[in-house]
This record gives C-alpha cells, structure tokens and sequence, in this order.
C-alpha cells in the first residue's frame, strides 16, 4: 500500500515530510476533548459554588402568599425553600426548617398525626416544632416571618436556633 506523504520545502532549502499520522491524530483530538472537558467542569463548578440568595430562592427573601390562602391550624410544605410554613389555630405563622437538629436528615409532616418526624432516627415534633423524643435536644430550627402588601413572606438567608418552642416564636399580621 502506498502511503502519500506531502513534501515541503524549508528555508534552507531541505525537505521535510508533512505526515499526519494516526497517532498524531489521536493525540490532538484527546488533547482537544481533554481541554473541552476541563472547560465545562470548570463552567459547572462556579454554577455550584455561585450565592444563591437570589429573591425567591432558598437563601433569600421568598413570598410564600397571601395571608388568606393558609387557614388556621394548617401545615403547608414550601418544598423548594426547605420549610413548612405553619399557620397556629389562633392564626399567627411561623416558618420551620425542614432539616433535624439532630443529623440534618429531612423531617416529614404526617397529618394525621398532626407530628413531624425525622425518618433517620424516628424523632417526633409538633405543629410548632418543639421535640417529643429523648433522640433531639432541641426544637426545629425556624425562619423569621414578616409581612408586606398582604403577602407572607419568609427570610431563609437567617436560620434560628432554638431550644424549645416559645410563643415568641409565632408572628401575627398587625391589624392595619
């Protein structure tokens, strides 16, 4: 088999063979590919590590709704922002993280029990978080509430730590 080489001239007049070969080839392209590769892991990593405190975000300022769409004594699980938003009988609302303060494992609202429990370690909470269990030593973490235009709205960037439930911890909308 002939193989076709391309000959060209050099300054000095010599020549020089102009061969592409298979492993030349090879060795580009992976060069090549390696390079891509590196690029979108790259492009990926800062995506990952970039703030997420974005408005609506978990790590922000989310608007949950308005005040009249959660009825009293009801849990509602806010899935994207990592909280349930609890409205007592008595119509004040609180924010409770969705994380046990004891692994970090995601607790569950089961109502028909009218409990959160942690499914790591069987750990149960009431509707205002505070611990039924020798498991935890403390009550679910929550988020402060407040109230703008009518809407409810939960600030997850400030993670608070309690020991137990106090009444302190349920906001009510001022009457206007």
């Amino acid at each position: 088999m002939d193989k076709k080489l391309k000959i060209k001239k050099t300054e000095t007049g010599q020549c020089e063979k102009d061969d592409l070969s298979r492993r030349k080839f090879l060795q580009t392209g992976l060069k090549v590919l390696g390079g891509l590769a590196l690029l979108e892991l790259g492009g990926a990593s800062l995506l990952y590590l970039r703030a997420r405190s974005l408005e609506g975000e978990f790590g922000g300022i989310i608007t949950v709704g308005k005040v009249d769409e959660f009825s009293p004594g009801s849990v509602v699980e806010i899935e994207d922002a990592n909280f349930y938003l609890v409205r007592d009988a008595e119509g004040g609302f609180m924010a409770i993280y969705r994380r046990c303060p004891h692994l970090g494992c995601t607790v569950n609202w089961i109502s028909k029990k009218g409990k959160f429990y942690c499914p790591c370690h069987a750990a149960s909470f009431d509707q205002h978080g505070e611990f039924n269990s020798q498991l935890v030593s403390r009550a679910l973490d929550i988020f402060p509430v407040f109230f703008e235009n009518g809407m409810v709205k939960v600030d997850t960037v400030q993670v608070q730590a309690r020991p137990h439930h106090l009444s302190e911890h349920i906001v009510y909308k001022p009457e206007l």
